[in-house]
């Protein structure tokens, strides 16, 4: 079995540092469905209890929205500490902040700290508007620091993160969700994946393929076939990394359901591509390491 670095993982205590949309569970009820079930806190130990019967090295956490984002990068990183499993963190932050570059400064002195991650999704409480001054200038300052660009865009917005990119092509960007598709009938298809080539036409963009269940709901192998393969055409394996969304993902299907549709999917690819979308850009995009 090909070993797997899942680009997206959530860990969080509610009980210590709450996540905004988990405090009320009507939130975002619209976006997930009824979501009661999912856990007030969930570890790394549980995570790996739902992972065991995979070859999971290591994942990318993802904020999914701390009251205090540093505290919760802090924590998420001692979750990996004398273990034997990569965790490499993902921070979530408003580049409109005027506090953005202390922020960032303190973020990049975690020994694990990968990316910082912008919501241009207006449902999330989506941040400033891409072209502004202060927002690009702020979104400048990861190269400094080396750490990744991750912007979650709905599919109207692909426009705004393709001119991030224009602008930035010092920072390594990598498009949430591939690109959160709204309109999921055969023309939005069509459509998403003419943006998807649009945003790839960057070279420093690469795109996180998960969260299928928040996408498309109750999802089938088939119905996301010709989405997620769009998305390959558009970045490329190399450009292309994937991701369980868990424990999110729990609402629709599991981590064994959810790879087995990778693997089916993508059967047609080489080797080596396989080892790009499983683990390789992942690594490169996140940890930097070839």
């Amino acid at each position: 079995m090909r070993q797997i670095l899942d680009c997206n993982v959530h860990l969080w205590d509610q009980r210590d540092d709450p996540v905004f949309w988990l405090s009320d569970r009507t939130l975002v009820r619209d976006m997930l469905g009824d979501y009661s079930s999912l856990p007030d806190v969930y570890t790394l130990a549980d995570y790996r209890r739902e992972t065991s019967d995979h070859p999971v090295r290591g994942g990318v956490w993802s904020d999914a929205g701390a009251a205090d984002p540093l505290h919760a990068a802090a924590w998420a990183q001692r979750q990996a500490e004398g273990q034997d499993f990569e965790l490499w963190l993902v921070t979530l932050a408003d580049p409109a902040s005027a506090g953005w570059p202390a922020f960032v400064r303190s973020f990049a002195e975690l020994e694990r700290a990968a990316g910082v991650r912008i919501r241009l999704v207006a449902a999330l409480g989506g941040t400033a508007a891409a072209d502004d001054e202060q927002v690009t200038r702020h979104l400048g300052l990861l190269a400094g620091h080396g750490l990744t660009l991750t912007v979650e865009a709905g599919g109207e917005q692909l426009d705004q993160v393709l001119r991030i990119a224009r602008a930035l092509p010092q920072v390594s960007i990598v498009l949430d969700h591939f690109g959160w598709p709204g309109d999921l009938s055969a023309v939005g298809q069509r459509e998403h994946a003419a943006r998807l080539k649009a945003v790839a036409s960057a070279p420093n963009t690469a795109t996180r393929i998960d969260a299928l269940g928040t996408v498309f709901g109750d999802w089938t192998v088939d119905r996301v076939r010709p989405w997620l393969l769009a998305a390959l055409d558009a970045f490329g394996p190399q450009r292309c990394m994937l991701g369980s969304d868990l424990p999110i993902e729990r609402l629709r299907s599991g981590f064994g359901t959810l790879y087995d549709c990778y693997t089916e999917v993508f059967a047609d690819l080489a080797p080596h591509e396989l080892d790009d979308l499983w683990h390789g850009t992942a690594t490169r995009w996140y940890i930097g390491e070839n």
